[in-house]
């Protein structure tokens, strides 16, 4: 039961981030269609972290949030890189790819490290790791 509030609070905080950056970077870009995308992508995020918060909560699991310093160091950073950029669409869609493949890594290695888990922690984790590949194919054409 521990693995799997553990793995529900990654859950939470990787589809935390994946909102706050996602909501940074869609302003920076005039692509209509990357807006989309984008907001395609947010919609993903933010009913996997319901989903997680909601079996985070039916287990009497303490929710633990991204501190707000860090939100707002990688907003800032994410929001100078993307104004400096020769091309601010494939700045974001390589920002955005950057984060995908780190929460990809982060699900991985707690896949790997928190063994067996609820079937449907289990069943959350692994299509918050497909979202977050299919955010990269997606992405890929605007670089």
């Amino acid at each position: 039961m521990n693995n799997d509030i553990q793995m529900l609070n990654s859950i939470r905080k990787s589809t935390q981030m994946g909102c706050y950056g996602t909501k940074t970077v869609m302003e920076e870009t005039s692509d209509p269609q990357l807006y989309r995308e984008l907001k395609s992508q947010l919609e993903e995020y933010e009913k996997i972290y319901d989903e997680a918060d909601t079996l985070l909560r039916d287990r009497g699991g303490k929710a633990k949030d991204i501190p707000a310093i860090a939100k707002y160091s990688s907003g800032m950073s994410a929001m100078m890189k993307v104004r400096m950029a020769k091309n601010p669409n494939a700045k974001v869609a390589e920002l955005m790819m950057q984060g995908n493949t780190k929460g990809m890594i982060k699900s991985i290695h707690n896949n790997r490290s928190l063994g067996i888990l609820d079937p449907k922690i289990s069943t959350l984790s692994n299509r918050l790791l497909q979202t977050e590949q299919m955010n990269i194919d997606t992405l890929k054409q605007y670089l």
